[in-house]
């Protein structure tokens, strides 16, 4: 019974948490027609993308601390219902200051979820499963963005741009009834654990393998989100796709990195018996050569294989960066800790959808952004390097 209820657990909250990407990553596929029906530059539209990054790594650490003060799921609902609001109110906004305003109160609600949700699998699952737990949870951020971009993409095509925040909204609040009915925080037979308190935090701030670990997924969101985002709109202006084509090639692309992640977690658990940095060391440095070789393609075809097997390669590690905080400190920690690492991850998402917008319009031409993704690859891998095995 034990087992099947931490199944459920876990089956229940990925698809949660799947629907919260349908309410975070729905701005990118429709920027081309902001762009064009609002005239916004493309550092405008970067700025747009970004606020909610901004306010999503504003929250992470005291969502992540709520979350294991109250319990993760009280915390993971109300984040749904705030993005879900704001996604309406969004449909409903026709200018800058408003939109930005509105970006910024979803970014709050998204960055509710993340820290809350590993403090939950830390409740029902062993640490010697965690590895294995968070590759299955990173589904959804893997996941999430093609399934944003493709559905975006159609309802912005189909039925206007407004219908790609409404119909998202209404799918997110329909998965958070199905969640609070059906996901508790801990089961009934395990005991609670100890007291948050603050002489603990203070300690975990002192914790330099955490930052080690979230210096590199600072490098890993830095590097894939931020082409993930500014990718519809590259396929538009570059390659003279229609929306619906450039929002489902930008979601598809990164699907090798599914497959890829249970890869990297086997290789860390079972080949290399728990040296997860040297997994990550190779996620971020192999794409890389890559990277610096992309402004060079003429062909959209190769171009395109190139593109996938670096997002291959980046999520190869996808599922163990998130594991580490179930090994380094004492599970009424979990979801502060997770939140330290997710912080960082959207700082390098807003920084690199920032300066791949400004490089766009300060060269007229996209080539810079792979070199951006390249440099911020190398700081994360230079970073893991120090995180003792």
């Amino acid at each position: 019974m034990s087992n099947r209820h931490a199944a459920k657990t876990l089956l229940v909250s990925s698809i949660h948490y799947e629907a919260y990407y349908l309410c975070r990553f729905n701005l990118a596929p429709v920027l081309p027609l902001l762009i064009a029906g609002f005239g916004f530059s493309h550092s405008e539209a970067g700025v747009l993308t970004s606020m909610l990054f901004i306010s999503y790594a504003l929250i992470l650490l005291p969502a992540g601390i709520l979350g294991d003060i109250i319990g993760p799921r009280a915390v993971i609902t109300l984040g749904a219902v705030i993005s879900a609001v704001m996604n309406v109110l969004f449909s409903q906004s026709t200018s800058f200051i408003p939109m930005l305003a509105i970006q910024f109160a979803n970014g709050l609600g998204q960055g509710m979820a993340w820290g809350p949700l590993i403090r939950l699998m830390a409740n029902w699952y062993p640490r010697e499963k965690m590895g294995f737990v968070i590759s299955l949870l990173s589904i959804p951020p893997s996941l999430g963005p093609t399934m944003a971009y493709i559905l975006s993409g159609y309802l912005a095509s189909v039925y206007g741009w407004k219908m790609a925040f409404q119909i998202p909204s209404i799918i997110l609040i329909a998965t958070s009834l199905i969640f609070i009915l059906l996901v508790k925080d801990r089961p009934s037979s395990s005991p609670p654990s100890r007291e948050w308190s603050r002489t603990g935090f203070l300690e975990l701030l002192k914790n330099h393998k955490i930052w080690l670990v979230a210096i590199s997924y600072f490098a890993l969101w830095g590097a894939t989100r931020s082409l993930s985002v500014w990718m519809p709109t590259f396929l538009v202006e570059r390659a003279g796709m229609s929306l619906m084509a450039a929002s489902t090639i930008g979601g598809v692309i990164s699907l090798p990195g599914i497959p890829s992640m249970f890869v990297g977690t086997w290789l860390s658990d079972v080949r290399l018996r728990g040296r997860k940095n040297i997994v990550i060391l190779f996620s971020l440095a192999a794409p890389i050569p890559i990277l610096l070789l992309l402004p060079l393609i003429q062909g959209q075809i190769l171009l395109l294989c190139l593109l996938a097997l670096s997002f291959a390669l980046f999520y190869l590690a996808g599922g163990l960066y998130f594991s580490y905080p179930s090994v380094l400190v004492a599970k009424e920690q979990v979801g502060t800790a997770s939140g330290i690492i997710d912080v960082l991850g959207y700082v390098g998402n807003f920084l690199g959808i920032l300066v791949m917008g400004i490089m766009v319009d300060l060269f007229h031409s996209y080539s810079p952004m792979f070199l951006v993704s390249a440099a911020i690859s190398f700081v994360g891998a230079v970073a893991i390097l120090k995180v003792k095995p």
